[in-house]
C-alpha cells in the first residue's frame, strides 16, 4: 500500500538504468546492518561504506537524501507495521519504498527496507488482461514465496534446533512435518551411505537413517533398488517412481527419491510418499529446500557426537560457536530475501521475483557450502592416518580447490612430528584457511612448511583483502585468539602480518628440540 503520494516529488530523482529492488536491514538506531547490491547501487556506493552509517548522514545521492527524509522508524509497531513512499516525479520512472517492522533472530527490534521501481502504466486496451493474468499470477506467486519462506525459516530453525541438542531423529521428523504441510507427503524414509568414503551404488551400501514406516514392509516398500540408485547417481536430480500397488494395502501411489548431494557427490537418498503423479516446476524448489535440511540435521549430528566426545567443555562451546558464525549470517539472510519477495508479490512486481527466489537458494546454497567446510574439521581420522603433509593436501584439494582458489603447499625437509604438534599445526592451517576462504576474499593461498637446525616453520599467506593489525577488534578476534591458543600449547610463537589490500601471513616458529625437552620433562 502507498500511503501517500504527494503532487511534487520528495526529491529530485535522477533516473538510473536497469534499478531493481534494492533491501536493506537497519537496527533501532537507524545504522544500517546489512544492505544488498541493489540498495548499495542506489547510494553509490560500495557494500564496506554502507554499512555502519546512520539514515540520517546519507546526503551524498538522491536515494541517501530520500532516505534521510523518512520519519521515525520507532513509529512503527504491530499496528502500523509498515509505511511506504513514492519518491521520484510523477513522470518517469519512481520508487516506491518501504518500510517495515522486522525482528532479528535474537529479538532485537529492527527495520527492513525496501525499494522498488514502478512500472510504466500499461495501455489502456491493455490493462483489463493485464489484471486478470495479474491476480491469478499474484495467487500462484504468493503461494510460492510463502512456501520458500517457510522453508528457509525451517532450514534456520533446524539450526536453532541443532544448537539446542536436538537428536537426529527429533529434527527429520521436522523436516517430515514440512514435507507433509509443503507437499501433503505421507511417509519419508532417509538413507544414508554407510562410512566415509563408500559411495552408494547398492541397496546395501546404505543404511535407513530415518523412518515413518513402522512396519519392516513399509520401510522396505519405500527403499530404492540398484538401478534406481545409478539414475540418482548420473542425473543427480529427484526422480517419480511409481509403487505397485498390490504390494501393499493403503499405500501411496507415489514416490519422489531425491538425491541427498555433498560437494557433488550422492551422500544419501530421500524418499517420500506421496499421493500425486507430479509435482509443479515450483514445488521442486521446496523439494531441494528440505533435501538441503536433512543434510544439515546429518551433520549437525555429526557435530554434536564430537562435541560430546570433546575432552573440554572450552572445545564444546568452540565448535558450537563456529557452527553459529559459519551459517547464521547466511540463514538470517533468507528470511530477509523471502519477506522482500513477498514484498514484491503484494505490489506487482513479478518480473523481479524469479530474481529473488534465484536469490534465496543461492544463498541457501552458500549457507551449506559453509557447513560443509565446518564438517571438514569432523575427520581427524584424515591427521592420524596420513600425517600432516598429506592432511593439508587433502584439505586443499578438498575445500578450497573446490572453490576456485589458487592453493599451494611447499615442503622443505623431513616432516615428522609427535602427534599433538601435528594436530596443532593442522588446526593453526585450518583456522588461517578458514579466514582466507571466508572473509578475506582470496583468490590464492600458499601453506609453507619447512624444518631446518632444529626449527619448525609455517606459514600460510592469502592474497585477499588484509586488515590493519593495529585494530584491537580484528587482532583480537576470535579467530586470531584461537590459533594463538593453538600454538601456546604445543609451545610456539605466532605472528600475524597484514595492513588493508596487501593479503594477510600467519607466520608460526617451534623449536623441536625445545618441545621435546618439555615432553620429557613433563
Amino acid at each position: 500500500m502507498l500511503d501517500q503520494a504527494t503532487a511534487q516529488p520528495i526529491i529530485e530523482h535522477r533516473e538510473i538504468p536497469g534499478i531493481g529492488p534494492a533491501v536493506a536491514v537497519v537496527d533501532a538506531r537507524s545504522t544500517i546492518v546489512m544492505a544488498n547490491d541493489g540498495f548499495c547501487h542506489l547510494l553509490a556506493q560500495t557494500r564496506t561504506q554502507v554499512l555502519g552509517r546512520s539514515l540520517a548522514n546519507l546526503d551524498e545521492t538522491w536515494f541517501g537524501r530520500a532516505l534521510s527524509q523518512l520519519p521515525s522508524l520507532s513509529l512503527l509497531d504491530e499496528f502500523t507495521p509498515t509505511v511506504s513512499l513514492l519518491i521520484g516525479p510523477e513522470r518517469g520512472r519512481r520508487l516506491v519504498l518501504s518500510c517495515s517492522v522486522n525482528h532479528s533472530v535474537n529479538g532485537e527490534r529492527s527495520y527492513v527496507l525496501v525499494a522498488t521501481p514502478i512500472a510504466h502504466s500499461l495501455p489502456s486496451d491493455q490493462l483489463i488482461d493485464y489484471t486478470t493474468q495479474l491476480e491469478h499470477s499474484l495467487h500462484e506467486e504468493r503461494q510460492e514465496v510463502d512456501r520458500s519462506r517457510e522453508a528457509a525459516d525451517g532450514l534456520r530453525n533446524l539450526l536453532f534446533m541443532s544448537f539446542s541438542n536436538f537428536t537426529l531423529q527429533q529434527m527429520l521428523d521436522y523436516v517430515f512435518q514440512q514435507a507433509q504441510r509443503l507437499l501433503s507427503a505421507t511417509g519419508m524414509v532417509v538413507l544414508w551411505r554407510i562410512g566415509r568414503t563408500s559411495p552408494i551404488v547398492q541397496p546395501e551400501d546404505a543404511q535407513v537413517l530415518y523412518s515413518t514406516e513402522m512396519d519392516a514392509a513399509s520401510a522396505g516398500h519405500l527403499s530404492v533398488d540398484a538401478p534406481i540408485l545409478a539414475l540418482l547417481n548420473a542425473q543427480q536430480e529427484p526422480v517419480f517412481l511409481p509403487v505397485e500397488i498390490g504390494a501393499l494395502q493403503n499405500a501411496a501411489p507415489f514416490r519422489l527419491a531425491i538425491p541427498l548431494l555433498v560437494e557433488d557427490e550422492m551422500h544419501g537418498v530421500l524418499i517420500f510418499k506421496l499421493d500425486v503423479s507430479q509435482l509443479s516446476p515450483n514445488a521442486y524448489r521446496t523439494v531441494a529446500w528440505l533435501a538441503d535440511q536433512v543434510i544439515v540435521a546429518h551433520g549437525a549430528d555429526l557435530l554434536q557426537q564430537k562435541a560430546k566426545s570433546a575432552a573440554a567443555l572450552q572445545e564444546r562451546e568452540r565448535l558450537a560457536r563456529e557452527m553459529h558464525d559459519a551459517v547464521m549470517q547466511s540463514i538470517y539472510s533468507l528470511t530477509l530475501f523471502a519477506e522482500a519477495g513477498k514484498r514484491l508479490v503484494s505490489l506487482g512486481q513479478l518480473d523481479r521475483l524469479d530474481e529473488y527466489l534465484q536469490q534465496l537458494s543461492e544463498t541457501a546454497r552458500q549457507a551449506l557450502k559453509e557447513l560443509r567446510l565446518l564438517l571438514y574439521e569432523l575427520k581427524p581420522a584424515v591427521l592420524e592416518q596420513v600425517g600432516l603433509v598429506e592432511a593439508l593436501r587433502q584439505r586443499l584439494e578438498a575445500v578450497e580447490r573446490r572453490t576456485g582458489m589458487v592453493a599451494r603447499l611447499e615442503v622443505d625437509g623431513e616432516i615428522a612430528f609427535p602427534a599433538d604438534v601435528e594436530d596443532g599445526l593442522y588446526r593453526i592451517c585450518h583456522e588461517a584457511l578458514n579466514n582466507a576462504l571466508k572473509h578475506a576474499s582470496a583468490t590464492e593461498v600458499t601453506i609453507y612448511l619447512a624444518v631446518k637446525d632444529g626449527m619448525v616453520r609455517l606459514d600460510i599467506q592469502d592474497n585477499g583483502i588484509g586488515f590493519d593489525v593495529s585494530d584491537p577488534k580484528v587482532s583480537n578476534g576470535e579467530g586470531i585468539a584461537a590459533m594463538r591458543e593453538r600454538a601456546r600449547q604445543i609451545n610456539a610463537t605466532l605472528s600475524v602480518i597484514s595492513a588493508p589490500q596487501q593479503g594477510a601471513r600467519v607466520h608460526v616458529l617451534l623449536s623441536i628440540s625445545n618441545q621435546a625437552a618439555q615432553k620429557s620433562e613433563g
